[in-house]
């Protein structure tokens, strides 16, 4: 059975100020992400480094994955690593860098309410116009539950903001005996997820949280809720790890069709349903494993980050990055 693959979360900021005037100047890049997919080597190690998320863009990348590495390959913890991410339009290059300094208070505040001894996965930054939701998956009683941590928009990153988390809590509308994983929102404040609950296999599944309820209440309320698999995203096989930017979806699934283990799937939201989903194609897609896409937008270029466990990286699952409008053929 293929192993699982977890969690990056990745913060995403607005470009200001990245590009030079001088068309003359000089740089020096660190990893250019092209229309092949690249290692992100800097931040991977020897163990397994997966799974992504984007709350925002900037010039800077705060991100968030699982890793094992801290545990020698046990169980999954989150892991804060940042990217710098600029344009130059001179070499017509995209590049991404690492630095060293990853610390943040919030962060480390984060991470000392959610990380366990058990596997933290599948991450998510989302806020609504009062709170920032922190969600993920947990699996201390042997299968995994959707959890969550919020606070209040304005207790950080402002002047005498008061930094209260409260969470973890158990999203227990949405879970079931089964595995729930993988959090994701629409531009409509629709809720999807991957769960096992009806089949051996994942599919993919929405629900439309309550008007008449603060998210946090809506997430441990006792009300029954409507809960719908998408039967056009789900398959037969395998269909996970559900990441929505604006109203395009990726996925994986290790459905007939691919090209081995699990592949990198699009849908489009037009006309108010998903499109039939398209693999990715054999310059992304491997005959190993391809999982947990994530993709965001900068300075022109749609960029998608993933995880696989294809030979060349450094043990395990790595990080990898792709631009990829040329390989979406029905999104503009």
């Amino acid at each position: 059975m293929k192993k699982e693959i977890f969690a990056l979360s990745l913060l995403l900021l607005l470009l200001s100020g990245c590009l030079p005037d001088d068309p003359g100047y000089e740089f020096e890049y660190d990893t250019i992400i092209t229309e092949t997919p690249v290692n992100l080597e800097k931040i991977n190690t020897e163990f397994d480094d997966y799974n992504s998320d984007l709350p925002y863009i900037y010039g800077t990348l705060p991100l968030i994955f699982s890793s094992n590495r801290n545990s020698n390959g046990e169980n999954f913890d989150f892991v804060f690593k940042r990217i710098e991410i600029s344009y130059h339009e001179k070499d017509d290059a995209l590049n991404f860098s690492f630095p060293i300094y990853s610390e943040s208070e919030f962060i480390d505040s984060l991470f000392k309410l959610v990380n366990t001894e058990g596997d933290e996965l599948g991450p998510l930054s989302y806020n609504d116009e009062a709170y920032d939701f922190f969600m993920y998956a947990s699996n201390p009683e042997g299968h995994y539950n959707i959890n969550f941590v919020y606070t209040p928009r304005s207790d950080w990153g402002t002047y005498a903001g008061k930094k209260r988390l409260y969470g973890p809590f158990d999203a227990s509308a949405i879970n079931s005996d089964a595995d729930e994983l993988y959090p994701a929102f629409d531009l409509y404040g629709n809720l999807y997820f991957c769960s096992n609950r009806d089949t051996d296999n994942f599919s993919i599944y929405s629900v439309v949280p309550s008007a008449d309820l603060p998210l946090h209440a809506f997430f441990e309320t006792d009300q029954e809720i409507g809960i719908e698999k998408l039967s056009i995203l789900s398959s037969d096989s395998n269909d996970k790890c559900p990441s929505i930017y604006g109203d395009f979806m990726v996925f994986a699934s290790d459905r007939e069709g691919g090209y081995g283990g699990f592949d990198l799937y699009y849908s489009v939201f037009s006309d108010e349903q998903w499109s039939q989903p398209q693999n990715f194609g054999s310059q992304i897609n491997t005959e190993h494993d391809e999982y947990r896409p994530i993709t965001f937008d900068f300075a022109g270029y749609k960029i998608m980050i993933f995880s696989s466990n294809r030979p060349g990286g450094k043990g395990g699952f790595d990080l990898y990055s792709v631009v990829i409008n040329n390989h979406i053929a029905d999104f503009e």
